[in-house]
């Protein structure tokens, strides 16, 4: 699952992963994509010239970049933190148990990564998550397929913001078959919930939705689902979709 997401400025060309503590050891690069040590990895990266984006993971992660680095870190103080080599700018998750925990890391470009994925305890069994025909969505590497439920899953098919019609027509599209799986107690608020989840994913998608302009999309997707069964439920998500991203961007809310 999605844990930490921060765009960082760099003036250094080098992302810091690892043990909160100031490594001890010097881990130049000179020229490679990555140098790890005991208990830090250091990164190359764009500097000077835009953001970098680290996305940190815990499980489960997508299947996406090229992997250069599957090994172990020792994280002392049972934290995890990632950031530009100085520390000015870093993000930190933490375990409350110290020890070796397992890493995974993928980039976009190796020697000279925009976009890096750090995966702690990562799973390696690839699943596909639910989606409208013709809209497939990224694979992705869970510990146990099994135990993903659909609360998870959504948050999976949310976790980023590119290829917007096919990630909202996928959560549409999810929370319209698991509503009769829920217990009938709690339906409408686990419903009432997962819209909820795609009304916050929403507000990333236009910087100008305001809460309420924000609310009243979640109502209508609400209201949409709570209707008739669909006979064609990848049809009815997509139209859903393609009506609530044309609002979003400015039309008739």
């Amino acid at each position: 699952m999605l844990v930490g997401n921060a765009d960082i400025p760099l003036n250094h060309p080098v992302i810091r992963v690892g043990s909160a503590e100031i490594p001890d050891d010097v881990l130049a690069l000179q020229g490679r994509a990555l140098v790890a040590g005991a208990r830090h990895l250091h990164i190359a990266a764009r500097a000077q010239v835009g953001l970098v984006r680290v996305r940190l993971w815990n499980g489960a992660s997508p299947v996406e970049g090229t992997v250069i680095f599957d090994g172990s870190l020792r994280l002392d103080g049972g934290v995890v933190c990632a950031g530009d080599v100085l520390g000015i700018s870093s993000f930190k998750y933490g375990f409350d148990v110290p020890g070796n925990r397992r890493m995974l890391v993928s980039v976009d470009d190796p020697g000279s990564a925009s976009r890096v994925d750090v995966v702690i305890d990562p799973g390696m069994q690839e699943v596909s998550l639910t989606a409208c025909r013709n809209h497939a969505l990224p694979l992705f590497r869970v510990v146990d397929s099994s135990s993903l439920d659909s609360t998870d899953e959504l948050g999976l098919i949310l976790s980023a913001h590119n290829i917007p019609l096919r990630r909202l027509a996928a959560a549409v599209k999810l929370v319209s078959l698991v509503a009769g799986k829920d217990d009938a107690a709690r339906r409408s608020v686990m419903m009432e919930f997962r819209v909820r989840m795609i009304g916050e994913w929403l507000r990333w998608i236009s910087p100008i939705l305001t809460e309420g302009e924000t609310s009243s999309l979640s109502s209508f997707i609400l209201e949409r689902v709570q209707g008739e069964a669909p006979v064609d439920v990848d049809s009815f998500a997509i139209e859903i979709s393609s009506e609530v991203l044309r609002r979003a961007a400015g039309g008739n809310s």
